[in-house]
């Protein structure tokens, strides 16, 4: 059985991380999961996550449950005190996120004790920051093996302590080639424990399934973040409607850029073109992908590092892509050929390219077919989930083989 840690479950983004715990369920793989937090206030859980609820574990609420999770801390003092210094020393050099990552030794003790009782001899954290460290933390408190995961700013801006993390990871995941390269870089030593498995994507959900397309409508989904560039994506639909276009634009996700991106729909009185519709479950995105005519993403180059899903779902449902040119995302796209690439926070050129999708759907079509021909070869989950499922496996077995030895 396997222990994944995460920091929160559910979540309103994270998708592709729901569709993985789905398919390796189906595989038959046996875990349990452990949410550092616990789910959103008020947020509606829809189905897929609401069938692994039963499955998931989240910080105790009895004193009777702490004192057990005190009780381990007891037994291994020296182990702990060990610990604690490796968490300190691997994170002195940012304060805050020691201070949260000291704050979240307490439910990795108590989840090291939920796991003992279930018998979990491997534990696996869904992100290489705070997931990762109270995974380290379960499974050198318990003699476990461990692994992780690693996307996107949790291996690039966020990387205190990652070289340590690598060193003691039985298997290190992540989801492109350009970041298997960079973490083999940084610890040598242990490349060959370093993979990459793509975000999968579930192609028969996104398949056509009769939704008209709508030949004005620009579709753009993800977290209402500065970095996402849905602010140029704006003022390139102005500069379209300026022009005549008849165009329109819908923004999927919610987040804390919300109100700016209110204020700049209203100073260029676009009021009836620029809809935010806020967060929706993945059952009603997808035919959102199915009825825009293209998908757009102008996200910043210094906050991007992974593929960005959006672009993988949309191209699974036939729909055009038009990126930022990120650092992986040629593993998914080639330019003029199976996507269309932009610079970033440049509205003219943005508005320029989406211009010349809408006026050419056939060539937009074409695009698509053959993203989505790119998809079905290298991101079909049935593919990505099965090696997921074998390199968790791995990882378990090099750690009993190593306990063993």
């Amino acid at each position: 059985m396997i222990g994944f840690v995460v920091n929160q479950f559910p979540r309103q983004v994270d998708a592709y991380f729901l569709r993985e715990l789905s398919g390796l369920r189906e595989l038959g793989v046996d875990y349990r999961i452990y949410s550092l937090l616990p789910p959103p206030r008020g947020w509606k859980v829809h189905a897929e996550a609401a069938a692994l609820l039963p499955l998931t574990i989240y910080p105790p609420s009895t004193l009777r449950a702490w004192r057990r999770a005190l009780g381990l801390a007891l037994c291994h003092p020296l182990v702990l005190v060990s610990c604690l210094a490796g968490l300190i020393r691997g994170h002195i050099a940012a304060p805050s996120a020691l201070v949260r990552t000291l704050a979240i030794v307490p439910q990795a003790l108590a989840f090291a004790v939920d796991m003992r009782d279930r018998g979990i001899h491997h534990v696996h954290a869904s992100w290489a920051t705070y997931p990762a460290s109270a995974a380290w933390l379960i499974a050198r408190l318990g003699g476990r093996s461990f692994s992780f995961t690693g996307h996107a700013t949790d291996i690039f801006v966020h990387t205190s302590m990652l070289p340590e993390k690598i060193a003691s990871a039985r298997r290190i995941i992540t989801c492109t080639a350009y970041n298997c390269r960079y973490l083999q870089d940084i610890a040598p030593a242990h490349r060959d424990r370093v993979v990459t498995v793509h975000h999968g994507v579930d192609l028969a959900r996104f398949e056509a399934s009769g939704v008209a397309r709508d030949p004005a409508l620009v579709l753009s989904v993800g977290t209402l973040r500065q970095c996402k560039g849905m602010d140029d994506l704006i003022r390139a639909i102005a500069i379209l409607v300026a022009h005549g276009r008849d165009v329109r634009l819908e923004i999927i996700g919610e987040g804390e850029e919300r109100p700016a991106l209110e204020r700049l729909i209203a100073e260029l009185d676009l009021g009836g073109r620029v809809r935010l519709t806020g967060y929706l479950p993945q059952e009603e995105v997808i035919p959102a992908y199915q009825r825009a005519a293209i998908v757009a993403l102008p996200a910043h180059l210094e906050d991007h590092f992974g593929i960005p899903n959006v672009l993988i779902e949309s191209l699974a449902a036939g729909t055009p892509v038009v990126a930022t040119e990120l650092p992986s995302l040629g593993e998914l796209l080639e330019d003029e050929r199976s996507g269309l690439f932009v610079p970033e926070r440049a509205p003219e050129r943005l508005a320029s390219v989406i211009e010349r999708l809408l006026a050419d759907p056939a060539w937009a079509a074409s695009l698509a077919a053959e993203g989505r021909r790119r998809v079905e070869t290298h991101f079909d989950a049935r593919h990505t989930v099965r090696a997921l499922a074998e390199n968790l496996r791995a990882a378990e077995l090099d750690g009993k083989a190593a306990q063993n030895a």
